[in-house]
């Protein structure tokens, strides 16, 4: 007898018979994932999970009694109610794909596709201070226009000053929830959700009417440091949940950075923490491109919703000191050891610089270190 039987074997419904199976956790259906390549093929082989050391007898007993059923077509019912995507496993980026314990499924509204860019998460205190809050939205709106997709919680404070930072122009945001997909929470934020699932991405692993407990949010923030290159701290106290997430993406083999601020705060005792620790110092959004450069070069990144510039007249730099180094090069390419002595900075602010203006595609990097404006 098919365990299934009945009830079909669609992605989701194989998903959430896994989901409610006593018993099954994380690490035993990644490896049916694996194995299989998809929740439907393990369901449809798993007579053989125990004798292919997949998972204990008593789980797969447990799966083929099909206590599983009542509760699945529940919250399949209450999935189809929502109109949300889902994204299945196989489908994950692979930067989430390779965590540990990735979630089943993610329900989603918006833009999926967002899945794929490279991603910045921005995290910290619920109750921030100005400046934490100011440094939040313009460290996440520039990451924007350069192309980064900026993932957050959504809670209140430095969360949703970094979704709403990077909305500002053409960037684009990921607010990984602590509830269902159906729920607002925190109610302040209700416009915020609405102009993420409008402009960006809302997701969540747990099901539909899931309400606001409080180990849910430790647990999804796995979510936010996996979809991420990085987890920049804005402020966040000794033992706060923003330093979970950095640990988190320490684990993950992720860049983990953190932003210095007033040393009387209390808030900012974890980020200084971070940065004894070895965490970068992170004053801009160039220190971040920076740092990740190598690995935004590994995976041919193309800047997202960012207008190509035009041939006749290229676009040039809003930040002055940028526009100055975009002038010397309007003459024609320039090595980067001459760009160094014309504007007399750092190589590594150069290069910083550099690479934010190629990210929003006002300059290209040639053969020998050589940089020429685009156009």
């Amino acid at each position: 007898m098919n365990p299934a039987g009945g009830f079909g074997m669609d992605e989701l419904k194989a998903c959430l018979a896994l989901r409610h199976t006593k018993g099954l956790g994380a690490r035993t259906w990644k490896r049916l994932l694996v194995e299989w390549g998809s929740a439907a093929e393990a369901v449809l082989h798993c007579r053989t999970w125990n004798t292919r050391g997949l998972a204990p007898a008593r789980v797969q007993a447990e799966f083929q009694s099909g206590t599983w059923r009542t509760r699945a077509e529940s919250e399949e019912r209450a999935v189809r109610a929502t109109g949300c995507k889902i994204v299945f496993w196989e489908d994950y980026p692979e930067c989430l794909r390779q965590i540990s314990d990735p979630p089943l499924c993610l329900y989603c509204l918006g833009d999926v596709s967002l899945l794929a860019r490279p991603c910045v998460a921005v995290v910290g205190s619920r109750q921030a201070s100005n400046y934490g809050l100011g440094m939040a939205g313009t460290i996440a709106r520039d990451l924007g226009r350069a192309g980064i997709c900026v993932v957050s919680g959504m809670a209140q404070g430095i969360d949703a000053a970094a979704h709403a930072g990077a909305l500002e122009g053409p960037g684009s945001t990921i607010a990984v929830l602590g509830t269902g997909i159906d729920l607002v929470y925190p109610a302040s934020n209700v416009r915020l959700r609405e102009t993420i699932a409008e402009r960006g991405l809302l997701v969540s692993e747990f099901s539909p009417g899931t309400r606001p407990e409080g180990p849910n949010f430790p647990h999804r923030n796995r979510i936010v440091s996996g979809l991420s290159l990085g987890v920049l701290v804005v402020e966040g106290a000794l033992g706060s949940g923003s330093l979970v997430t950095a640990g988190l993406a320490l684990r993950q083999n992720r860049e983990v950075f953190a932003l210095p601020g007033p040393a009387n705060l209390k808030t900012y005792q974890g980020c200084h923490r971070l940065i004894r620790e070895g965490a970068c110092l992170v004053q801009s959004a160039e220190d971040i491109l920076y740092e990740l450069g190598p690995r935004l070069a590994a995976e041919a990144f193309v800047p997202a919703k960012l207008p190509a510039p035009p041939e006749a007249a290229p676009c040039t730099p809003e930040d002055p000191e940028h526009a100055e180094l975009h002038g010397h090069l309007s003459a024609g390419p320039l090595h980067i050891d001459e760009l160094v002595r014309l504007s007399g900075w750092s190589a590594e602010k150069v290069s910083a610089a550099l690479l934010f203006m190629e990210l929003q595609g006002l300059v290209k990097q040639l053969p020998g270190m050589y940089y020429s404006v685009c156009g």
